[in-house]
């Protein structure tokens, strides 16, 4: 047990909720991360907090158990998947961020949108949760599940809320149900897609994912901001990390996760896809 523990790990979590005092969760992150040394990137803004870390498993287990001890974290979905292999590959770590520590001030946890003139949408409107296996359910039914969620009244459309170079190598492919994949290069880029596609979208029950549901709060509440015929949406709660954890086998999710798989090991040697390191650079 002492060696399991011994491994690498790495954690990911955030939480929309409002901070009442940002220098004072600065302090706690700059000193709770640098005593148990995690390395990684801390954001935090007024409306939340996003955090990916990576370290000893124990060390991340003691960070977890210190953030529950403010309540600001209540409800949280820590994600911590144990990877020996990641300190192993320079490019990797270099990648994921894990060869320094980062704690930073900003004014949104994902930039929505790069044109000013677009305003970042009420989280409170975001779509309703789904669990990994309400998400499934829908899709081995094609659009229909009890109690308020997707019916066959409407078309079911999934929309991937990640970057090409992430839905290059895997995505939700499912019979009878149209995956949507916007192919951008950076999240900031999604307002304008979906602005650009709001006729496909309008009417049906759309299905966002992400990889640990962040980028889909925000996205979700932007599409049901624009009004009738676009309130339901719904997001997989967790993302697609939590969705492999119940499917081991992959489910309706075809490919890899980027950057871990179902195994919660690092999938990916970047040198053998230059055009996806190039790409994440931005």
């Amino acid at each position: 047990m002492a060696e399991e523990k011994d491994v690498n790990g790495v954690l990911l979590y955030y939480k929309y909720a409002n901070v009442p005092d940002l220098n004072a969760l600065h302090n706690f992150y700059n000193s709770n991360c640098q005593s148990l040394r995690l390395l990684g990137r801390v954001r935090l803004a007024p409306h939340g907090v996003n955090v990916t870390v990576g370290g000893k498993l124990s060390c991340l287990e003691e960070h977890i158990a210190a953030v529950k001890l403010i309540n600001l974290f209540d409800g949280t979905d820590f994600k911590l998947a144990s990877c020996q292999d990641f300190q192993s590959n320079d490019n990797i770590v270099k990648e994921c961020g894990f060869n320094s520590l980062s704690i930073r001030l900003v004014k949104e946890l994902v930039t929505f949108s790069s044109c000013p003139l677009v305003k970042s949408p009420l989280l409170s409107n975001a779509g309703k949760h789904l669990s990994a296996a309400e998400f499934n359910t829908i899709l081995q039914s094609a659009g229909s599940v009890e109690n308020d969620v997707p019916t066959n009244r409407s078309r079911v459309l999934l929309l991937d809320a990640r970057n090409v170079y992430e839905t290059r190598i895997g995505k939700f492919q499912t019979p009878n149900v149209e995956t949507l994949d916007p192919k951008i290069r950076q999240y900031s880029d999604l307002s304008t897609w979906i602005d650009c596609h709001s006729e496909r979208l309008q009417g049906t029950k759309v299905l966002m994912y992400c990889t640990g549901g962040i980028r889909c709060e925000m996205a979700s509440a932007y599409i049901r901001s624009k009004g009738a015929g676009f309130e339901n949406v719904y997001q997989l709660f967790g993302g697609i990390q939590r969705y492999m954890e119940q499917f081991p086998d992959g489910g309706f999710f075809k490919g890899k996760n980027f950057v871990f798989d179902h195994r919660k090991q690092l999938l990916l040697n970047f040198a053998d896809f230059p055009q996806i390191v190039e790409e994440h650079r931005d």
